[in-house]
Parts: C-alpha cells; sequence; structure tokens
C-alpha cells in the first residue's frame, strides 16, 4: 500500500490486494468463523422453519381450524431463532475486528498469524461488543425514526382525506410518506456515515465504545459526500458479489432436494446452504473491513498526518502492534 493519501482505486485496489496476499487470515479465517456462525444460526433456526413450513402447508391444504393459534410458530422456536440472528451478527461484528487488526498490520508489510491477529484483538472483546450493540441501538433508533415519518405522513393524509378531498388526500399521504422515507434514509445516512470508521477506532486506537463513536464523528467531519460515495461504491459490489455466488452456489445446495426425496435430501441441502452462507461471508466480508479500515487510514493520514510516522516506522522496520495507530503514539 502507498503511505499516503489514498484515492477511490487505491482504497479498492488495496482490499483486494490485501486479501491476495494474506489469504490464511483474511479468507480462511473467515470461513471458519462464519461457517461456524452460520451451522449454530441454521440449527437454532430450524425449529421456527419447520413451524413455519407446516403451517403453511395447512393453509394451502385448508386444514385450517378455528381452534389453531393465532402464531403458526411457537414462542420458543421464534426466540431460538432470534438469538441465531444475534449469534450471525455478533459472528460479523467480531470477525470485523479481526480483519481489522490485519489489514492495520499489512499496510505496514507485517503478516500476522490466526493466533497472533488474535492476541491482537481479544483485550478489545468487550469495547468491540459494546461498540456493536450501541451502533445497532443507533441505526434500529434511525429505522424507527424513518417509520415514524412515513406513518405521520399517512396519517395526515388520512385525516386530510377525512376531512376535505379524498384526492387530495391520497396525493397528500403519498406525498408525506415519500418525503418521511426520504427524511428518514437522509439522517440515517448522515449519521452512520459519521459513526462508520467507530470499528477501525476501537481496534486499532483502543479507545472505548463511546469515544470510537465520538473520534469517528470527528475524524469524518468535512470528508462525509467523499465517504458516502466510496462506502456506497463499496456496498454496491459486496451486494452484487454476494448475489452472484448466493444464485450460483445456491442451485447447487437445491439439487440435493431435487434429487433425494425426504430426510436425507434435506439434510444435504441444509448442510450445503451453511457452506455457501460461509463462503459468501468469507468473501464479502474481509473485502468490506479492508476498505473500511483502508477509509480510516486515508482520513488519518489527511487530517493528522499519520502517512509520516508509517513512513518512518517501515523504513526503520521497527516491529509495532496496533499501538503504532494511537493518537498518542502519532502526536
Amino acid at each position: 500500500m502507498p503511505l499516503r493519501p489514498l484515492g477511490l482505486g487505491d482504497i479498492l485496489n488495496g482490499a483486494f490486494a490485501l486479501i491476495r496476499n494474506h489469504p490464511a487470515t483474511t479468507l480462511g479465517l473467515a470461513f471458519v468463523v462464519m461457517a461456524v456462525s452460520a451451522t449454530i444460526s441454521t440449527l437454532m433456526s430450524s425449529g421456527f422453519l419447520a413451524e413455519y413450513e407446516r403451517s403453511l402447508e395447512q393453509l394451502v391444504s385448508g386444514q385450517v381450524s378455528p381452534d389453531d393459534p393465532i402464531m403458526p410458530v411457537s414462542g420458543g422456536s421464534m426466540l431460538l431463532m432470534m438469538l441465531g440472528t444475534a449469534v450471525s451478527y455478533l459472528a460479523v461484528t467480531l470477525l470485523t475486528a479481526l480483519l481489522t487488526s490485519v489489514v492495520g498490520m499489512a499496510v505496514l508489510g507485517h503478516k500476522f498469524t490466526v493466533s497472533q491477529v488474535w492476541t491482537a484483538v481479544r483485550g478489545r472483546i468487550w469495547a468491540i461488543l459494546g461498540l456493536s450493540v450501541l451502533q445497532y441501538l443507533i441505526h434500529f433508533a434511525l429505522a424507527m425514526v424513518m417509520v415514524v415519518l412515513m406513518l405521520g405522513g399517512a396519517l395526515l393524509g388520512a385525516f386530510l382525506a377525512a376531512t376535505g378531498s379524498q384526492a387530495l388526500g391520497a396525493v397528500i399521504a403519498l406525498a408525506s410518506v415519500l418525503l418521511g422515507f426520504l427524511g428518514g434514509l437522509a439522517l440515517f445516512a448522515w449519521i452512520g456515515v459519521r459513526i462508520y470508521l467507530a470499528m477501525p477506532i476501537v481496534v486499532l486506537e483502543r479507545l472505548g465504545p463511546g469515544s470510537s463513536l465520538a473520534r469517528s464523528w470527528r475524524l469524518t467531519k468535512g470528508n462525509w459526500w467523499r465517504m458516502l460515495g466510496i462506502v456506497a461504491l463499496t456496498l454496491l459490489i459486496v451486494i452484487g458479489v454476494s448475489l452472484i455466488l448466493m444464485l450460483a452456489l445456491g442451485l447447487l445446495a437445491g439439487l440435493p432436494m431435487l434429487l433425494s426425496d425426504g430426510d436425507l435430501g434435506m439434510t444435504v441441502a441444509n448442510v450445503l446452504g451453511v457452506v455457501v452462507e460461509a463462503l459468501t461471508s468469507s468473501i464479502t466480508t474481509p473485502f468490506l473491513a479492508a476498505v473500511t479500515t483502508l477509509l480510516y487510514i486515508d482520513l488519518r493520514m489527511r487530517r493528522e498526518g499519520l502517512d509520516l510516522r508509517l513512513h518512518w516506522v517501515a523504513q526503520q522496520g521497527v516491529p509495532v502492534g496496533p499501538e503504532i495507530y494511537r493518537p498518542e503514539q502519532h502526536a
């Protein structure tokens, strides 16, 4: 990686190069973590899916009785499914933190083994989990704001329709819902980009969850539009690659159900489904983590002259760890 402020091409090419040059601690580590996560999540969601499928079969066959429960699934299976989703979310969070450490050291030409990566990150586990919870709550609150704005627009239109022209009320309701959605989306994007670099900060600068969010907010000031463009392009690449892989590999995962009837075909299909999910995530997650970390390093070089210190360390060949990114070290 060039130790200077990075352009879009530098960041994207650098992310691909870092993954290609460190396959064991990027692709390999990601596959193991995501395979374990996908297996646990699938097992915990199996009861919910089985009950839901059974209720659909009863509905299609007309065997629904008035005495049947309103909810087609039990509370226990729903709770297990939600816990499985939480496991997947935490696995992605932990993997992103591990990969952030890999990228931070790879920029200086250092190669970390998996055990070295874990040693560098394990002392930050609670801070990483705390940050993930805070970011989730912030994103959830922003999503709820969007929903409230849209509902408010719909209620306004309904009120106007009830007190005046129905056509005018419908038009106002549609416009209000659209404006509420766009306003909520703009707020979501603005705050989301401003706190986007909190994970590299909590891992590399060793700050707490709240301090990392505040540091990200300060670091991205004046760079929102550039950040938004790079993050949006990265997400489009990740979504595109995920869709291609899931469609191509998903067809293979569905073959056992076509070729074999009964529980055997379903079991094999589930196993292949876990492999497909793990393979897809093991490719996209390292790329997204690499781009995020390089964006963080780029802003540090632009705003704080971090490139000068990285140059000095690279030239001296001094063995360093993530502490090189601490602000007090830079000073």
